[in-house]
């Protein structure tokens, strides 16, 4: 594995941002700065912002599993020193949720970082990661600010088997894609493929051209009177 660290106020790497528009949350929020702000740039000035605690976080869901090229971590223009020696892993699921993460450590934001500072981590041979999480601790309950995040990378296949908890009843209102399988099995295996779905819709009574639905956000599936419709949303073991 190789690790390493680039700190430029000027520098931006190529590549394709995977982390726009994707989901985010943090382990608490002060005031208006939620965790969303810090993947739109055009807040880089607050950012999101945690309440005051000893352990504080943000996390990043991409929605998929990527391989990643690079994450760039943008300080505040203001209160820097809420950024200064948080650490950033990647991880194959949800931290704060599941028991079985596979989680690793990139490396940490240094001591007297700048506003506006970017500071860009590399991850070099890490297995198809979903999450990116930002932490910070502190003994004087200062909390977590980051101005703006950005991911890099490509897609992968999940590292994984995926195992899904069925909602009876439940269909999806915008799946990026409609497919036809022959079972709620096959259907499943077409999600898997797909390194951006996280959930799917079946019925075994639809037309068979569109009885598998995909989808790559959260709570897009809605209860219908049609009891032939299931949805199944990736869980942890």
């Amino acid at each position: 594995m190789c690790l390493s660290l680039i700190r430029s106020l000027h520098i931006s790497l190529a590549g394709e941002s995977i982390s726009n528009g994707k989901d985010a949350k943090q382990s608490s929020t002060d005031d208006i700065h939620v965790a969303s702000r810090a993947l739109d740039i055009s807040y880089l000035n607050s950012g999101s912002l945690t309440a005051r605690g000893n352990l504080s976080w943000w996390d990043l869901d991409l929605r998929g599993y990527f391989t990643i090229s690079n994450i760039t971590l943008t300080a505040r223009n203001s209160t820097v020193t809420h950024m200064t020696n948080a650490y950033v892993e990647v991880a194959d699921k949800d931290i704060s949720l599941c028991s079985d993460v596979q989680a690793v450590w990139c490396g940490a934001v240094p001591h007297g970082i700048a506003p506006g500072e970017k500071v860009t981590f590399t991850c070099n041979g890490i297995a198809p990661v979903r999450f990116v999480r930002v932490t910070r601790r502190s003994p004087n309950h200062i909390p977590l600010a980051i101005g703006h995040v950005d991911v890099q990378g490509e897609g992968a296949t999940k590292p994984y088997r995926s195992h899904y908890k069925p909602s009876p009843n439940k269909k999806m209102l915008q799946p990026f894609l409609a497919t036809s399988a022959t079972t709620v099995g096959d259907c499943g295996i077409v999600c898997h493929k797909h390194h951006s779905c996280i959930d799917f819709s079946y019925s075994a009574t639809a037309p068979t051209d569109d009885n598998c639905l995909l989808t790559d956000k959260a709570l897009t599936s809605v209860h219908i009177k049609d009891n032939s419709w299931t949805t199944y949303t990736i869980y942890c073991i």
